[in-house]
C-alpha cells in the first residue's frame, strides 16, 4: 500500500519531509480530523507514514453543533473512516456557551472551544503532539485577512508550523507548505473521497471572498506568482517578528503588575524609551497571555495603545474595552465576560471551520 501511494504525486514526500525536519517520529499523534479535504488527507498521509516514522496515530473530531444534522453526519463520517483505516477515535461535542467571552465571536469560541478539546484528548490519550490540517493556502488566506484588517509583523509572518499547546504537547501544521489543489489530487487518485462544507462557498463570509474572489484576481490581474510573493514576504516576517517576540517576552514579564479576565495593569515606565513596534508587541503579548480576544485588534488600535504608553488621552477599544493612564501606569478594563448560548447561529462564524 505504501509503494503504491508514493507512485501518485510528490504529497507523501512533502510531508515527510515536514515531519523529519521537526523530528516527527516515533510517539503518539492526536490528529484532528473535520472531515474536509484537508484533514482527511492529513490523516491518510500519517497513516501511510505510519512505518516508516513509527507513528501512532489517534483521531479527534469536535462536532460543533452549528450546522444541525450535517454536523451530526461529518461526526458519523469520521469515525466510519477510522474504523476502516484501524484508528482510534474520539469525538467531543463543542460547548460554546463556556469558551465564549464577552468580545469574541461565534468563530473565535468555536476555536477556543475546539483547541481546548483537542488538549484535554491529548493528555488522556498520551499523545505529544496535535496535528491539525492548515495548508499553504490557509496560509495565504490567513495573512491577506491580517493585512486587510490591519496587522503587524506577527500578523505578516502567518501561522507557525509549530507552538506549544501546553507543557509536552505541541501543536504541528504538517501540511503548511502544501497547496490544497495538490493535496485534493492525492486523494483523487487514492480513491478517498471527503466531505463538503457548503458554507465554504458562501460569499458572505470575507475568507470565502479571499479565496474564491481576491486570490483569483490578484494572480490574474497582477501577477501569477503572487502566492510565492507572499510566502516570501511571511518567511521573512518570521525572522523579524521572532526577534521582536523574544525582546517583548522579556518585557511583559517585568511590565505586567496584574492581570484578571477584566483588568490589565502595565508599568509604562518599563516601556520608555522604546521602539514603537516593540512597545506594541510587548502590549499585544500582555493582552494575548491574560486571554483576551484579538480579532478586532489591528494595527491602528495597538498603536493608539502604544502612543498612550508615551502619553495621551484615554482610548476606548472594540468590546467596551477602556484604556488610561493613572501615574505610571496603563489600565485597561472590559466588562466581564459574557456567554454565548450554544444553539446561536452562526453569523460571524468567517468561512472555513476554524482550524
Amino acid at each position: 500500500m505504501m509503494a503504491q501511494l508514493r507512485t501518485h504525486s510528490d504529497f507523501l514526500s512533502r510531508l515527510e519531509s515536514d515531519l523529519r525536519a521537526r523530528e516527527i517520529g516515533g510517539g503518539r499523534i492526536l490528529v484532528a480530523v473535520s472531515g474536509g479535504a484537508d484533514s482527511v488527507a492529513l490523516l491518510r498521509g500519517l497513516h501511510a507514514l505510519t512505518d516508516t516514522l513509527r507513528l501512532n496515530c489517534v483521531v479527534a473530531h469536535v462536532n460543533h453543533c452549528l450546522r444541525d444534522a450535517d454536523s451530526d453526519r461529518d461526526a458519523e463520517w469520521v469515525t466510519e473512516l477510522a474504523e476502516r483505516l484501524g484508528i482510534e477515535c474520539h469525538i467531543r461535542s463543542a460547548d460554546l456557551s463556556a469558551a465564549a467571552r464577552n468580545g469574541q465571536s461565534l468563530e473565535e469560541a468555536a476555536r477556543s472551544a475546539r483547541y481546548s478539546l483537542l488538549t484535554e484528548l491529548a493528555v488522556e490519550t498520551h499523545c505529544a503532539a496535535v496535528a491539525v490540517a492548515h495548508t499553504a493556502d490557509d496560509q495565504t488566506e490567513t495573512i491577506l485577512h491580517h493585512l486587510i484588517r490591519g496587522t503587524g509583523l506577527a500578523g505578516l509572518a502567518g501561522m507557525p508550523h509549530a507552538r506549544p499547546l501546553q507543557s509536552a504537547i505541541e501543536l504541528i501544521r504538517p501540511l503548511l507548505s502544501i497547496r490544497r489543489e495538490q493535496i485534493e489530487q492525492w486523494l483523487s487518485e487514492i480513491g478517498q473521497d471527503f466531505r463538503i462544507d457548503a458554507s465554504n462557498l458562501d460569499r458572505g463570509f470575507t475568507r470565502n471572498r479571499i479565496r474564491h474572489d481576491l486570490l483569483p484576481l490578484l494572480e490574474e490581474q497582477f501577477n501569477p506568482a503572487f502566492r510565492q510573493v507572499l510566502a516570501s514576504l511571511s518567511e521573512q516576517a518570521v525572522e523579524a517578528a521572532a526577534f521582536v517576540r523574544r525582546r517583548a517576552e522579556e518585557l511583559a514579564d517585568r511590565a505586567l503588575q496584574s492581570a484578571t479576565s477584566e483588568t490589565l495593569r502595565i508599568d509604562c515606565s518599563l516601556l520608555q524609551p522604546g521602539e514603537p513596534v516593540l512597545i506594541r508587541e510587548t502590549l499585544r503579548t500582555i493582552w494575548s497571555r491574560a486571554g483576551w480576544p484579538l480579532k478586532r485588534m489591528g494595527f491602528r488600535e495597538w498603536q493608539r495603545l502604544s502612543e498612550l504608553v508615551v502619553d495621551g488621552p484615554a482610548v476606548n477599544l472594540a468590546g467596551q474595552i477602556d484604556a488610561r493612564r493613572r501615574g505610571t501606569l496603563l489600565i485597561l478594563t472590559r466588562p466581564i465576560p459574557v456567554t454565548v448560548h450554544p444553539t446561536a447561529p452562526p453569523n460571524s462564524f468567517d468561512g472555513k471551520k476554524p482550524q
